[in-house]
């Protein structure tokens, strides 16, 4: 049996031609990527792994000449300085109990560990800034007994001018004034309004063209309000808080002569929020359930639909909650240290007594100094001109929606629709009407 041939069959002269030409490329090819692969290894620089994340967008700077490259090895930049890198963070333990909210979480132990969390250096110095807080804290408290005193001392020059505002309101002052006037032509019109006595519901029109009373004021509380002969302030001497007192003359609604609200706030005379320590107003008397402003009762008809009495119609009371400015003497309960009280609630608590003490501040502040400026409407146009655009709009929107105020009709006479002052004489115009706007 012949031998069986393993030998690979002789190539034709085009396949060795191309095999030929396959080889001097892959020759090439590796050549090239042998270059390609050196020039990338010498462009490699060491860098610092501190370093990478920062110059991790940048291009890579050319290589450095081989000596500075060697001295930079030797001798490596300085690390930043991680000093005045502070971490003001309270520990793990101490941020979870304020998260909690404990009642009972030690402030002095969590600020002790943060001041632990400072370098010893910054001691001292905090040292010193307390020590320049504490001498601050000395003159405050100087200046606030002198301002105080001062305060107290204007007050008291002023008091003469109120009580004789008063008289004049009252009426008490009405001879004396037309005499002062005897030099001036009389007319018939002028004769006339001497039956006026002083200026009726001078009081309740002021208090009227202020926006954050007239929105509490009610018609029906007009009525009332037409007793109010003067309203007070008394400022504590120690500048601690004050008192505001409401005279009334007698009157068919309450028995109360004067209605008071008192407010301490130890930070009164200072530029920082007020911090009210206590709010407590009068009870009102009221002289019969019908003649309560805060209050009303209301009488329903109900039938009852099932059962032996089929049909039958009882009558039931309800008393509801009536709008009313009186509300401003029963302000709510203050919560006590310790008492627990939901979110919502302490936020309406504390909305409500954000708007109790600004209607207090504008009685303070702008009705009792500035009452006549007030009933006359001055005050109003100042108070537009100072905020020009933004007042005119709100005040033409008030006029377009009719303002959803009320109308006071200057009714001494007690209801029946008549007004205190005389007809105006023959060619003259309406009768005088005190509108807020």
């Amino acid at each position: 049996m012949a031998d069986e041939d393993n030998s690979t069959p002789a190539a034709s002269p085009k396949e060795e031609e191309a095999s030929s030409a396959a080889a001097t490329g892959a020759n090439d090819a590796a050549a090239t990527a042998i270059d390609e692969t050196a020039a990338a290894i010498s462009s490699i620089t060491v860098e610092d792994a501190s370093d990478e994340d920062d110059k991790e967008d940048e291009a890579v700077p050319p290589p450095p000449p081989p000596a500075q490259e060697q001295d930079k090895e030797a001798v490596p930049p300085p690390p930043p300085a991680a000093a005045h890198q502070f971490n003001f963070n309270l520990p793990p333990p101490a941020a979870a109990a304020a998260a909690a909210a404990d009642p009972q979480l030690d402030f002095a132990n969590l600020n002790a560990q943060f001041l632990s969390l400072l370098p010893p250096c910054i001691h001292p110095r905090l040292d010193k800034l307390t020590a320049l807080s504490e001498e601050r804290g000395k003159l405050l408290e100087q200046y606030l007994i002198e301002r105080a005193a001062l305060e107290q001392k204007y007050n008291d020059l002023m008091k003469p001018l109120y009580e004789k505002r008063r008289d004049v309101i009252a009426g008490k002052c009405d001879e004396e004034i037309q005499k002062m006037q005897s030099e001036a032509p009389s007319s018939s019109s002028n004769e006339q309004q001497q039956q006026v006595k002083g200026i009726p519901q001078f009081w309740a029109c002021a208090m009227g063209h202020i926006d954050i009373l007239a929105e509490l004021i009610t018609e029906q509380d007009v009525d009332c309000l037409e007793h109010l002969t003067d309203i007070t302030c008394n400022d504590f001497t120690d500048g601690s808080g004050f008192e505001l007192h409401f005279h009334f003359s007698p009157n068919d609604f309450f028995t109360n002569e004067i209605l008071t609200k008192r407010y301490e706030v130890p930070n009164l005379l200072t530029e920082d929020e007020p911090m009210l320590q206590s709010v407590t107003g009068t009870e009102i008397h009221w002289k019969t359930p019908d003649q309560c402003l805060t209050h009303k009762t209301i009488t329903k008809k109900q039938r009852k639909k099932g059962g032996p009495n089929a049909g039958q119609v009882r009558t039931i009371q309800k008393t509801e909650r009536a709008e009313s400015f009186f509300h401003f003497f029963t302000p709510p309960k203050m919560p006590e240290l310790g008492d627990v009280v939901d979110e919502e609630e302490a936020d309406a608590m504390e909305e409500h007594f954000d708007h109790d003490y600004e209607v207090a501040c504008a009685v303070r502040g702008s009705l009792i100094p500035n009452a006549v400026h007030w009933f006359t409407g001055e005050a109003m146009e100042d108070m537009m001109f100072g905020d020009e655009e933004d007042m005119l709009e709100e005040e033409g929107e008030e006029e377009d929606g009719n303002g959803g105020g009320f109308e006071f009709n200057l009714n001494v006479g007690g209801g029946n629709g008549s007004s205190p002052f005389p007809p105006p004489a023959a060619g003259e115009g309406e009768n005088p009407e005190c509108k807020q706007n």
